[in-house]
């Protein structure tokens, strides 16, 4: 049964089907949360809020096959009002994530080393990109994480933060300028370096 069907059993009357909902997505919605709050319970309430909202509003979901990505932008908002209500400072790349595709690390892509000082080095490097995305005003953050982390278009960070594209590229390229500057000045990279 595909979204839209169970969609329309669940607005028919049918709590089962939303029940069934939430098995589907809380894992993938909880690795997506997670690493923008970096803490576990509150990335689960942050997950359960989300879906509460989701079934409050479901009546008003104009594309039903497209739950996943309107679930997704909610729990989003939510993460970023909780975050920005608690101002507090939290490491937004998180490796105990339970999520079952994970993939690579954004940051085990930033490079390789081929000796143990080399290795070492790379692992100081991660650890001060990982401090300076969490320095980044919250604009700015979200959007790195979305397109670095979650690993997703432009178009549909676009879609979700509800701006246009063109400030999605903006927000990303003065993200990776601050990166890069802060690197430049830690002795990571020269000024002719490409940071991407």
């Amino acid at each position: 049964m595909n979204d839209s069907q169970m969609i329309d059993k669940v607005l028919a009357g049918d709590t089962n089907s939303f029940e069934m909902m939430i098995i589907k997505y809380q894992r993938k919605l909880y690795a997506t949360v997670i690493n923008i709050v970096k803490d576990a319970d509150l990335a689960q309430d942050i997950v359960q809020e989300a879906f509460m909202k989701s079934f409050e509003k479901l009546d008003t979901l104009r594309n039903k096959n497209q739950f996943y990505p309107w679930l997704k932008r909610i729990a989003i908002n939510c993460a970023f009002l909780t975050f920005e209500k608690n101002k507090r400072m939290v490491d937004v790349f998180s490796k105990n994530s339970d999520d079952e595709d994970k993939g690579d690390d954004f940051f085990d892509r930033i490079t390789d080393g081929a000796t143990p000082e080399e290795d070492l080095l790379n692992d100081e490097l991660k650890k001060y990109v990982r401090n300076f995305v969490d320095a980044l005003p919250a604009k700015l953050r979200v959007v790195i994480i979305l397109r670095e982390v979650e690993d997703m278009s432009y178009e549909e960070i676009a879609e979700i933060l509800e701006i246009p594209v063109g400030t999605v590229r903006s927000r990303l390229f003065n993200a990776r300028q601050y990166i890069k500057q802060r690197l430049i000045k830690q002795g990571f990279v020269n000024e002719m370096s490409k940071v991407s």
